[in-house]
């Protein structure tokens, strides 16, 4: 940039300069002088003063260039620029604050978020389920931080909340396990249906269902051993059910669904020899089948909950336009108005009186 700018100013004081000197006019291909060589002293003194400096300018320019070209540092300038060329250089600095690692495994591609007290974070992991936290800014002060996950269908693992770490230096905390996500298809099913869990988590790992029957929950057999001895327990506790999920972290349980029953379960991960957190708490119920009018009759319900006034309104205009129609509209109430002429109505009475034979009578027996 430096050279272009002196070429540029050398070629300004060179134009000038000639035009000093040599003042000159092109026309139909010839030249014509026009000035006299006193003229051109004369101009010539009374531009020195102008012409002087523009020389030492040209002079300077040229000692510029020509020490900038062959100098020790710019050759070692243009040799970095030609070597970071070619590479790529990450410059990290923190001053007065440390710094913290936090790494762990989860179901693959879930976004994993870190919350607390002056931390607020989020990373995603990768297809093994791994994710780290790499060197973050650890807050002012030990404070709890909570972990949760967000699967790649969009349920949330119950959170994990780490215990105060120190603060005056850095540290890497981990590995980290974090539950699995569960979900049912619906929340309610008959008895025979089929019911299948489903959910994500570390691949490649156990996964370990605890099941309990919720006694206290189910109507029906509360009533019955409501005045029991000894009291019903809160829940039964069912043999473990054991999975596997696969390289993306799928795995799926069936529950048997023959009796009605109030189930409650979670599930834990075991992954080297460690066990994760357990999973949320879900609840499924497993009705009779006479529980389908009930339920239809309380979806009407709702129905009607919800449009009630319109209800009480439309069944009003039903009582008065029946009532018109039986008032007014009548067979029996059209004919008796419609009548040219009408008499009482008298009941028909019946006499007993003797046989009074006639003479018609008796001239057919004689």
């Amino acid at each position: 940039m430096i050279f272009e700018l002196d070429l540029l100013f050398d070629f300004c004081h060179l134009s000038l300069f000639l035009i000093l000197v040599f003042p000159e006019k092109i026309c139909n291909n010839r030249i014509v002088v026009k000035k006299s060589i006193t003229q051109v002293l004369d101009r010539g003194l009374k531009y020195l003063p102008f012409i002087g400096a523009c020389s030492v300018f040209f002079l300077f320019s040229a000692l510029s260039i020509v020490a900038f070209i062959f100098s020790p540092l710019q050759r070692e300038i243009l040799g970095a620029s030609q070597k970071t060329a070619s590479g790529s250089t990450t410059v990290s600095l923190s001053i007065g604050i440390y710094r913290f690692t936090l790494f762990g495994y989860t179901s693959p591609e879930a976004l994993v978020s870190l919350q607390g007290m002056g931390i607020v974070d989020e990373t995603i992991a990768n297809s093994q389920g791994y994710f780290e936290f790499n060197n973050r800014f650890s807050p002012f002060s030990p404070r709890e931080a909570c972990l949760t996950s967000r699967d790649q269908f969009g349920r949330l693992s119950a959170p994990v909340c780490l215990p105060p770490f120190p603060t005056r230096y850095d540290v890497r905390i981990g590995p980290v396990l974090m539950p699995p996500t569960l979900s049912f298809d619906k929340n309610d099913y008959f008895m025979g249906d089929e019911i299948v869990l489903s959910g994500q988590g570390i691949p490649n790992t156990d996964v370990d269902f605890s099941v309990f029957i919720d006694d206290k929950q189910s109507f029906v057999k509360y009533l019955t051993k409501l005045f029991s001895f000894p009291k019903p327990a809160y829940a039964l506790t069912f043999p473990k059910f054991t999975t596997e999920s696969d390289a993306d972290g799928n795995f799926s349980l069936s529950i048997p669904s023959s009796n009605p029953d109030i189930y409650r379960l979670f599930a834990q991960s075991f992954f080297q020899k460690e066990i994760s957190p357990k999973s949320n708490t879900l609840n499924v119920k497993i009705l009779p089948i006479w529980m389908l009018i009930i339920k239809f009759l309380l979806f009407l319900f709702s129905l009607l909950k919800s449009h009630l006034l319109e209800f009480l309104i439309l069944t009003q205009l039903f009582g008065i336009v029946v009532y018109f129609l039986r008032r007014y509209l009548k067979p029996y109430v059209i004919a008796h108005t419609r009548a040219l002429a009408l008499r009482a109505h008298y009941e028909l009475l019946l006499k007993e009186h003797a046989i009074i034979p006639s003479r018609y009578s008796s001239q057919l027996t004689g």
